[in-house]
């Protein structure tokens, strides 16, 4: 299962309690332009913190909101995806730890 797969399903499963088509529209577009390139074709299992940083750390510089929404909405498909039984372990886009620690300029 890969993460683009498990984004889509995600997106899917909670389309209809999104009320507004825009913020679907907008978890659709966010992850297939940042995530899609680096973690898109992956496990959803090998996804990682160093993987997350490579697809958050450019977006930092330039739009830390984007970044932090982006680092959220991967949390959540994390945690959708383990809770189906897609992958196992701790979620590595929680914010703690060393994600906490790498962008303390709040």
């Amino acid at each position: 299962m890969t993460f683009s797969e498990c984004a889509a399903l995600y997106i899917k499963a909670h389309r209809s309690s999104w009320k507004n088509t825009k913020h679907a529209d907008q978890w659709t577009n966010t992850i297939k332009t940042y995530c899609g390139p680096v973690i898109g074709p992956l496990s959803v299992q090998d996804v990682d913190t160093k993987l997350i940083m490579k697809v958050l750390d450019p977006i930092w510089e330039q739009k830390p909101e984007t970044a932090s929404r982006l680092r959220g909405r991967i949390e959540s498909v994390l945690d959708w995806a383990t809770v189906r039984g897609y992958r196992e372990g701790d979620n590595p886009a929680r914010w703690r730890g060393y994600l906490e620690h790498h962008h303390h300029h709040h």
